[in-house]
């Protein structure tokens, strides 16, 4: 570990008034999380994943995983063939 870091956790420690694991077990979490979610929206960039898919990897909500695409400028995965049906669809053709 950086002293950079350990100076962060410390900073952390005294400003959250809990021991120095817990900080530490806290900021694994959220990097953990970061993680997933960068690679979720990168499988769904690459049209490798589907959207229901990219939200298990993340561990969040089909909903959730929209607002992330949309938050990341991500855009839905969506083929031309499968773009010309909706539209056929909706226009009732």
């Amino acid at each position: 570990m950086t002293k950079e870091i350990a100076e962060e956790i410390e900073k952390i420690v005294k400003k959250k008034g809990i021991d120095r694991s817990a900080v530490i077990r806290e900021l694994l979490k959220i990097g953990i999380q970061e993680f997933k979610l960068k690679e979720a929206l990168e499988l769904v960039r690459e049209r490798k994943v589907t959207v229901w898919k990219a939200a298990e990897i993340a561990g969040l909500t089909y909903r959730e995983m929209l607002e992330k695409l949309r938050e990341h400028n991500v855009p839905f995965p969506i083929t031309e063939e499968e773009l010309a049906r909706e539209l056929e669809e909706i226009s009732g053709e």
